[in-house]
């Protein structure tokens, strides 16, 4: 395999926008992550959410033939199972990582005992009819760039725009404040008269809501269908794309865009062949992963009571 004939621009121009759409499920669930810990509640819970939101969108978007009825469905999916977390972890004080670790293992056993009861041991060979692409006139036909930014779905672009919608409430809004306070000084935030576990448990719905259109991205954007454990480990990688970003919702999106662009580097890879095993290929973006956290966790402040337990201070 001849590095040069391989890396020309057509296959850079190909690999970005595969990059693209491979990011876009991390895009959701790194920026309802990032609200959610900025209030003090950590997002382990994504993995397991994105599976809820993969597997309702596709089933409602099977029987019900619409595409929007899924993406509805799985992000109030992802929502709904996100109240189980925030019971536990905000009104119960329960350990924020054991709860999330216990729910990742419920969802992955649940989603699969559903697809096995509904669809018997395989439904690989039911699919529906994925996002078309979106040209934006003008842009689409920049070169270089205009295919791989400008040329996506809807979903795409509406998860850019979510993330300008974090970073605006979170930076220029009370509301964002609010949310800050309950994060980093919830006693102080309580004596001002901010209600820190009603924020900390709306933000967490706000997190299992995004994660839930995450997955119904990876089923009605990316393959069509629900395959058993779809989400592959991406929550874990939202987790690291929000402290990579330092909780900015804007940097989430390039940091993303570069793990999605090494998600479809692999997969080409593989595709092209190679002397090493495929496993390889398969770790690649979960090496990197543990690899840029090493190299760049240094420095990195978190909101300064995250993943704390707060109990409210009797008067």
């Amino acid at each position: 395999m001849d590095a040069a004939s391989v890396f020309n621009a057509g296959f850079l121009a190909a690999l970005f926008a595969s990059g693209v759409r491979q990011s876009v499920p991390l895009i959701y669930g790194s920026v309802g992550d990032t609200l959610s810990e900025k209030a003090g509640v950590m997002g382990i819970c994504i993995e397991g959410e994105m599976l809820f939101g993969a597997f309702f969108s596709y089933l409602f978007a099977l029987r019900t033939g619409s595409l929007w009825a899924g993406v509805l469905m799985g992000a109030v999916a992802g929502m709904l199972s996100s109240v189980i977390v925030a019971v536990w972890s905000v009104l119960l004080r329960q350990d924020q990582a054991i709860v999330g670790i216990m729910f990742n293992i419920f969802a992955m056993g649940f989603t699969n005992f559903l697809n096995r009861l509904i669809f018997g041991t395989s439904n690989a060979n039911i699919s529906v009819e994925t996002f078309s692409h979106i040209p934006i006139p003008g842009l689409s036909k920049l070169p270089l760039i205009g295919d791989v930014f400008f040329n996506q779905d809807i979903l795409t672009y509406l998860s850019v725009l979510l993330a300008a919608g974090v970073y605006f409430v979170l930076a220029k809004t009370k509301l964002g404040l609010r949310l800050a306070a309950a994060g980093e000084n919830p006693k102080a935030a309580q004596a001002c008269g901010i209600r820190v576990a009603r924020f900390r448990f709306l933000s967490y719905l706000f997190c299992g809501f995004s994660a839930g259109v995450a997955g119904a991205s990876l089923t009605l954007s990316s393959v069509g269908t629900f395959t058993e454990a779809i989400s592959a480990g991406r929550g874990f990688i939202c987790l690291a794309i929000v402290i990579l970003a330092r909780w900015n919702p804007l940097m989430a999106v390039v940091a993303a865009f570069g793990f999605g662009s090494i998600q479809a580097l692999q997969i080409r890879l593989q595709v092209l062949g190679s002397s090493l095993p495929y496993q390889f290929f398969v770790a690649l973006p979960y090496l990197i992963t543990v690899l840029v956290l090493v190299l760049a966790g240094r420095n990195i402040r978190a909101p300064q009571e995250l993943g704390i337990p707060f109990e409210r201070e009797r008067r």
